[in-house]
């Protein structure tokens, strides 16, 4: 008889999920992201087809749940419950590069990326929460439902700021700091027609930060450009790292970083040592094997790549971090941002 091989690991898929109020513009961010040229396979989770305008050009063929477009994308109806189209998705013969989970207007998207998370086939990449320039004051104000909105900019890696262009100009740069102000993160980006930074979803847009020049705002001027200059900056771990310390050093990451992923070794409270992928989104940590990660044994020193709007003094802390997380650096707490909210 003869020997069946076993199946290689399949590397998980990453996840990002869109959130925000109704109306703030969730659709019209989503159906740019499937018709922008990032190459990627991507599938889009939506409660309902008929909300989704997608060209009809882009569309190649049409199922009772499924629509797939000519660059690779596939757009799928969460239907009943959204464990089983997640389901759906990683058991698909080919899967996406990413799955887009956009949810209802009344929804946590943080709690939807902990469903995604329950399933192994998932990794979160960011929680993307969109917000009404023009109504999301309102929105927060109001008795009925000020509190969920707030939830969901509580929630959120990144916040997208739609209709500013309706906006004075003058008053552009005020509405993101307000904003910026009223949640967890200080990545807050303005849509143009629902186009957004292809950094917030992809590793692969982000430059070098050694290639990029000092970045002294969160943001540029609105009147030239209100795209953020994400980048990225690896940091060399080549020390067995405490976990407990190193998650809570990762959880009080500061407020311009957007993820973190890397490869680090890790000793926990009994001191045994294990190789994890690290991964960071959302304020949200994943520590997991090489071999649930579909990887090859660590051949080498750990190393940790941090993406976001990282200046010289964040690099400074983020490799004093990393080196306050050894085994052998004295007990005491990593160096830590202080907070400017």
């Amino acid at each position: 008889m003869p020997v069946v091989p076993a199946e290689t690991a399949r590397a998980p898929i990453d996840l990002a999920v869109i959130g925000g109020y109704l109306g703030a513009g969730k659709t019209t961010v989503v159906n740019a992201i499937l018709q922008a040229p990032h190459g990627r396979r991507i599938a889009v989770l939506v409660n309902d087809f008929g909300a989704v305008n997608i060209d009809a050009r882009l569309v190649r063929a049409r199922g009772d749940d499924v629509i797939e477009l000519d660059n690779g994308c596939i757009c799928c109806t969460i239907g009943g419950a959204l464990v089983d189209a997640l389901t759906r998705v990683a058991t698909r013969d080919v899967r996406p590069e990413l799955l887009l989970v956009e949810a209802s207007g009344v929804a946590d998207p943080a709690k939807i990326a902990q469903i995604g998370l329950l399933n192994g086939a998932f990794r979160l990449t960011s929680v993307l929460v969109v917000a009404d320039a023009i109504a999301w004051r309102d929105t927060l104000a109001d008795p009925l439902v000020g509190a969920m909105a707030q939830r969901q900019l509580d929630g959120a890696g990144a916040i997208v700021v739609t209709k500013l262009d309706r906006v004075a100009p003058a008053q552009r740069d005020a509405v993101l700091d307000d904003v910026r102000a009223c949640a967890p993160t200080d990545i807050v980006v303005a849509a143009r027609h629902g186009e957004i930074p292809l950094a917030l979803l992809f590793d692969a847009a982000v430059p070098d930060r050694m290639s990029v020049p000092d970045i002294a705002r969160a943001h540029r001027p609105i009147g030239h450009d209100a795209m953020p200059a994400f980048a990225s900056v690896t940091v060399a771990a080549p020390d067995v790292l405490d976990k407990a310390r190193l998650r809570a050093w990762l959880k009080a990451l500061p407020r311009t970083i957007l993820r973190a992923k890397g490869i680090v070794r890790v000793a926990d409270a009994k001191g045994a040592v294990a190789t994890r992928v690290c991964q960071v989104a959302a304020r949200r940590i994943r520590l997991s094997s090489m071999e649930d990660e579909g990887l090859a044994p660590l051949d080498g020193d750990g190393v940790m790549v941090f993406i976001g709007i990282i200046d010289a003094a964040a690099q400074a802390v983020l490799r004093d971090g990393i080196v306050q997380c050894s085994v052998t650096a004295e007990t005491v707490a990593p160096t830590c941002f202080q907070s400017t909210k």
